[in-house]
């Protein structure tokens, strides 16, 4: 009996490292924004002169938040630019668009900001819309966080001004929030060394990651992970097996500090698991994960010590 213990509480514990990155997704019930251009739109896409033109406008706009110069945020709008916030407020011309990011850049000290630019379309010879990601991220443990923008461009003068721009969707969860965790990590456990590698899937809006354990003494076994948006509910969702049967399937949702993941699945022996796992950023390439609440079949596990993990190599990010 305590030799079979001892295999089933194994199996727990690599099911525990299975679970806590069987998802690296994200949680609440909106589905991120899509790109709805139409064939026609894409046809009007514009020159390259004019898309590396929006381009620049938009990595200068980061850039200026980022060293807390409303003023030049305000001059990339036309005289009477509009600026609609995420909780409905618009300002209407530079004076007031400048007021309004001085202060929000002094009440957001330390928030660094990054701009995902999704897509560039020209409906009108003069007229610009581009659309995209604003991603905040404060301190260098903090989890990013995300809102979806869009953005009209006038040309006055030959030069592209920002005529509207409009932020919403706010409080979702994006695979974009989860491009900190591309790369390769690895920690050694008690139970043998752990290597996870995250990137993303060229084909597909999906991180794909590779996981290896090698216990000691025994022959390493190898998993697949996928961390995707359920289309149905807009949660993030991510399923993985390993090569020795074990599966297991996650849902995650990020409370601010910690992505938090629900966790279900079987073990090689065919065992029902579940548990939650606590992820945290410990630094920039740092990572902690902890297992609570973990049951398989009949049985409670006491909950474990938080693991670190260390990034040893870096993967571009969609920016």
């Amino acid at each position: 009996m305590v030799m079979i213990m001892n295999r089933l509480l194994a199996h727990v514990s690599s099911f525990c490292i299975v679970a806590a990155f069987t998802a690296a997704g994200v949680g609440h019930a909106q589905p991120p924004a899509q790109n709805s251009a139409t064939p026609a739109q894409i046809a009007r896409a514009g020159d390259a002169t004019d898309r590396d033109a929006i381009m620049k406008s938009a990595r200068g706009f980061a850039e200026a938040f980022n060293k807390g110069d409303a003023k030049s945020i305000a001059a990339m709008y036309s005289e009477n630019g509009e600026a609609r916030e995420t909780n409905g407020r618009m300002f209407v011309g530079r004076a007031g668009i400048e007021k309004a990011y001085a202060e929000s850049i002094k009440a957001n000290a330390g928030v660094n900001m990054d701009v995902l630019v999704k897509s560039i379309r020209f409906p009108a010879k003069d007229l610009a819309v581009e659309e995209g990601l604003l991603r905040y991220t404060r301190g260098l443990k903090s989890l990013p966080e995300s809102t979806a923008y869009t953005a009209m461009h006038v040309r006055e003068g030959g030069v592209w001004k920002l005529a509207q721009t409009t932020e919403f969707g706010g409080g979702i969860d994006r695979l974009e929030d989860l491009e900190w965790l591309l790369g390769d990590w690895t920690t050694q456990a008690p139970s043998g060394v752990i290597m996870f590698s995250f990137t993303r899937d060229p084909k597909s809006p999906a991180i794909v990651g590779k996981f290896t354990r090698t216990p000691q003494g025994q022959a390493t076994i190898n998993g697949n992970i996928r961390i995707t948006v359920d289309p149905g509910t807009g949660r993030i969702r991510s399923s993985g097996s390993e090569d020795n049967g074990s599966y297991s399937h996650a849902v995650w949702t990020c409370d601010g500090k910690s992505w938090i993941l629900d966790v279900n699945g079987f073990t090689a022996y065919g065992a029902p698991a579940s548990e939650r796992i606590l992820l945290q950023r410990a630094a920039p390439d740092a990572i902690t994960w902890r297992a609570v609440d973990r049951v398989m079949g009949s049985a409670v596990f006491p909950d474990t010590v938080p693991l670190r993990l260390s990034r040893t190599k870096t993967v571009t990010s969609s920016k």
